[in-house]
């Protein structure tokens, strides 16, 4: 199976930065390609939601269970029920300094469709990497923002 994996560093701290990728709902706001996110069930340290990403001019929809460790600042997602066969992953932070945060969004997936896996799945490989990408990006954007919100607020009399 494929696996994509984008990193990105992040202005903002560990803390700053956990609250906004945890923040699912927020992404249709902050990402353009991220039609919608909805949480249908949460509970206690995971959550379940329905996606819906355009890709490359494809919209791509599926459900998935995110076992969410505030802890370790990690996210493990899987796909229940959705148009691949696999999608699943993973969202990693890590300090990298008090005040920047490695962010790391880890995609692995299986088109379904054996006979077209060698034409489709580089395809999919390019189409999720750059979506994981811009997702990184926005998210990054968010945190900066943040940042600055902060430091305007503290230099303020």
């Amino acid at each position: 199976m494929p696996l994509v994996t984008v990193v990105e560093v992040m202005p903002a701290p560990v803390n700053r930065v956990w609250e906004i990728v945890n923040d699912v709902e927020s992404y249709p706001r902050l990402m353009k390609h991220v039609r919608s996110v909805q949480v249908i069930e949460r509970g206690l340290n995971y959550r379940v939601s329905a996606w819906e990403v355009e890709l490359k001019g494809c919209i791509m929809r599926w459900t998935e269970r995110e076992e969410i460790s505030a802890a370790q600042h990690r996210i493990d997602y899987h796909q229940v029920e959705g148009e691949m066969e696999t999608f699943e992953g993973s969202w990693q932070l890590e300090p990298e300094t008090d005040e920047t945060t490695r962010v790391m969004l880890s995609v692995q997936f299986n088109v379904g469709i054996p006979m077209l896996c060698e034409m489709l799945n580089p395809i999919c490989e390019r189409a999720i990497h750059d979506s994981s990408q811009g997702m990184l990006l926005s998210l990054a954007a968010e945190a900066a923002q943040q940042a600055g919100h902060d430091e305007r607020r503290l230099a303020s009399p």
